[in-house]
């Protein structure tokens, strides 16, 4: 038991507190934004694409066999190549929200995350990415 504890306060501190390394240079931005509208929508998906790929690639590999192993190979390849794409994608379901600021007038941001919208105002972050959190009514203006 206690071999796992210390294996576990090693571990422990292993893992840093601090900010993340890709946030280095990024410049962040923070502001309060009034929702005007908000509609779901779906994201295009590139399954079709990873399907021919897979396909392509599982038959070239299947070249120096005979043509029922090249038709089993882009079958094998169609199949895994669409699996990885959809779960690399995830869910097509999204969310439009169109907003308005004092600082940056009206704007539209797409984001798969349903944010609490109840009070209408929401907090809006920009870095690499742009992520929207609901917060009081108080921190927009009228």
């Amino acid at each position: 038991m206690n071999k796992l504890l210390l294996g576990l306060l090693f571990l422990g501190g292993c893992a840093t507190q601090g900010v993340d390394r890709a946030d280095q240079n990024v410049m962040i931005k923070r502001f309060y934004a009034k929702v005007t509208s908000v509609k779901p929508v779906k994201l295009s998906s590139n399954v079709k694409t990873g399907i021919a790929a897979g396909s392509a690639i599982g038959f070239v590999d299947e070249l120096d066999g005979n043509h029922e192993e090249m038709i089993a190979g882009a079958l094998a390849g169609a199949l895994v190549g669409g699996i990885f794409t959809a779960i690399a994608e995830g869910s097509n379901d999204a969310f439009e929200y169109s907003l308005r600021s004092e600082q940056e007038g009206s704007f539209t941001l797409i984001q798969k995350e349903q944010v609490d919208i109840n009070s209408g105002c929401v907090e809006v972050t920009i870095a690499r990415e742009a992520h929207l959190k609901g917060v009081d009514s108080s921190h927009c203006r009228s």
